[in-house]
């Protein structure tokens, strides 16, 4: 939960400092790679943790990554202090939080689609604009196979779940039997 909370603090603050959405967009990719290089180096996750390493030469190094992608100078201004206030730690949370904010406040809903097979290119487009058509919002959908659906799909939409399911299909009919 504290993780959380710090993560929205410093998340709101750079999509404060950043508005313009082309900035906010450029620098939601370059957050999310520096994520997935913590999350999947431990290298680098300890010389970006490590007190040993001067806080000077953590900031070069962001410096270096970000210097190729023309990144907006907030950002940077930004990075600079995680890493001044010891948080790189938590860099993780505070991008995934941050992209959430971002996406929020482009009328952008996340959604989640389970099924018992892969869909196809098509069937998802038709799942999103369905989707979009029902909440009459953007719609980022993600697509998840679960083998244990028989068939018919699950859908989430923010905090509400639409069950297409077959088993839950069944089940409804044995109570409308049951009762008849």
């Amino acid at each position: 939960m504290k993780d959380r909370k710090l993560a929205t603090r410093y998340a709101r603050a750079l999509l404060a400092a950043l508005t313009d959405p082309d900035e906010s967009r450029t620098a939601d990719e370059f957050l999310a790679s520096l994520a997935g290089v913590m999350e999947q180096s431990s290298e680098f996750r300890t010389v970006m943790q490590d007190p040993a390493f001067p806080r000077s030469s953590r900031k070069a190094v962001l410096d270096a990554m970000a210097e190729p992608h023309s990144l907006p100078a907030a950002l940077g201004s930004f990075l600079h202090t995680v890493v001044d206030n010891n948080r790189v730690g938590a860099l993780p949370s505070i991008v995934a939080v941050f992209h959430e904010m971002r996406e929020e406040a482009m009328g952008i809903v996340p959604a989640e689609i389970a099924t018992a097979v892969p869909l196809d290119d098509a069937a998802v487009d038709r799942s999103r604009r369905a989707l979009e058509k029902m909440t009459g919002r953007k719609i980022r959908l993600e697509c998840k196979v679960d083998p244990e659906l028989l068939g018919g799909a699950v859908t989430r939409v923010g905090s509400t779940v639409y069950d297409g399911s077959l088993r839950t299909q069944l089940a409804q009919l044995k109570r409308r039997l049951v009762q008849e």
